[in-house]
Formats: C-alpha cells, structure tokens, sequence
C-alpha cells in the first residue's frame, strides 16, 4: 500500500515538477513517512521515477487498447478528433498525471536517464502509430497512405501538446479550431461535416 501511495504522490510531482524539480522529501511528507522509508521500496530516485514510468506506460497503453477498439467501427475523422480531444481531457483531469507525466517525459527526459526513458517512450509512440495507420488503411478517399497519414496526425498531434504544456487550453482550443479543418481538407478527398 504504501508503494503505491509513493508512485501515486511521484507521479504529480514528476508530471508538475519534472525529475530535477521533484523531492523524495516533499513526496515522504505528502504521503505521511519520513524520507528514509522511501528507500525500503524503491533503491533511489531513479528507481522510483522508472518504476513510475512503467505503469504509466502500461495505464496509457491500456488506453490506447481500449481507445481504438471502441471507436473501430467509427470514421478516421471522427477517431482521430475523438482522440485529441481525450487526450486534452486526460491532460486537465486533476487526478490523472498520466498524460502531463507522459509528455513531460517525452519532451524534457531527465538527462541522465534519456538512454533508458527515450526507447520506452518511442515503442509507446510506435503503438501510437500502428494504431492509426490501421485506420488510415481502412479508409478511402484520402490523400494519403497509411504512413503518411498516421506520421502527419502524429506531427499534428504533437503540436498540440506543446500548446498544452507550454501555453494554455485556450491557445489549444484555438490552435486546433483553425487547424484541423485545414488538416482534414488536406488529408481527405471526401467531404464531411467537419467539427
């Protein structure tokens, strides 16, 4: 129990903090231990920041499992603005440090941990991936084929997370409010009603 309470409590302060700004102390005091005990379950920080890492892998690959097996039967359109609107959700949501820990990874690895955190993140990204390109296969009357679609969503994508951590959901909103018109008539020869 108290394992999890410490990878919970690191958790929010990996996703807020990052790795250099988070303190096994400040983590044993949120929990109610003292700092020593830390070390009766997790062999030092990096430890601990990689044993959280893991889960929230695991946690976000589930999602992504789920995610794309409930929307099989939907359009690539509606899959793929479906998804960046859950992952804005998942990123607001108080509770769930995944997604901010998850990015915050991606962008800004502790460094001396980059050749451990990169790979990990990178087969995560690669089921990413494979999951749209899926789609984009199943899909006719686009541009694109299914590398292209599923690399340029992913290009997409990532431009929107910067905005979610380096700007504001408004700047998000606004960014994926004239971009993603654009985005759908550059990828698709049908037409649809677009959100």
């Amino acid at each position: 129990m108290t394992a999890n309470c410490i990878k919970e409590s690191a958790l929010t302060h990996f996703a807020e903090k990052g790795y250099e700004g988070t303190s096994l102390f400040d983590i044993a005091k949120e929990v109610g231990i003292k700092k020593q005990s830390i070390y009766s379950h997790f062999k030092h920080k990096d430890d601990l920041f990689l044993q959280v890492m893991h889960q929230v892998i695991q946690e976000e690959t589930f999602f992504l499992n789920n995610f794309f097996e409930n929307h099989h039967n939907q359009s690539l359109h509606d899959t793929l603005y479906t998804l960046i609107v859950r992952y804005k959700e998942r990123y607001l949501e108080a509770q769930q440090g995944n997604i901010k820990f998850l990015l915050r990874m991606a962008f800004m690895p502790p460094t001396h941990l980059q050749e451990v955190v990169i790979p990990v993140f990178n087969a995560y990204y690669a089921k990413l991936e494979n999951f749209l390109k899926d789609f984009f296969m199943r899909t006719e009357g686009l541009y694109v084929n299914a590398d292209e679609g599923a690399i340029s969503f992913l290009n997409f994508l990532d431009g929107l997370f910067v905005e979610l951590i380096y700007s504001s959901v408004e700047k998000f909103n606004v960014r994926l409010n004239f971009s993603w018109k654009i985005y759908w008539r550059g990828i698709a020869k049908i037409e649809l009603q677009l959100n």
